[in-house]
């Protein structure tokens, strides 16, 4: 795979566990699938976690704008496709990075 591919995949990784990590409920798996068969240059990223986790109140002083809150359009931005599938007892965000 291209160099910037891989880079580009593990940065939506990054963002994909972090997000299942700081806001849903454990446990949270990876899957890394590679698409369209040996000659395409595409990985499909989906992270299951068990659903969003009860809102915590975070003492001190809130976090600064620029702390946080870019996941989601780092995302869009890297990946060709990206969404989320909820179903009972969990949710799978996932993106496609060509």
């Amino acid at each position: 795979m291209p160099s910037d591919l891989v880079d580009d995949a593990l940065l939506v990784v990054s963002e994909l566990i972090t997000n299942a990590v700081v806001h849903a409920l454990p446990p949270a798996s990876l899957c890394l699938s590679r698409q369209g068969g040996r000659a395409a240059c595409a990985v499909r990223i989906e992270v299951t976690d068990a659903g969003p986790a009860p809102l915590r109140h975070h003492g001190g002083s809130p976090r600064q704008p620029e702390e946080s809150g870019r996941g989601s359009a780092i995302i869009a931005a890297l990946s060709a496709r990206s969404g989320t599938t909820t179903y009972q007892g969990g949710t799978t965000r996932w993106a496609e990075v060509q």
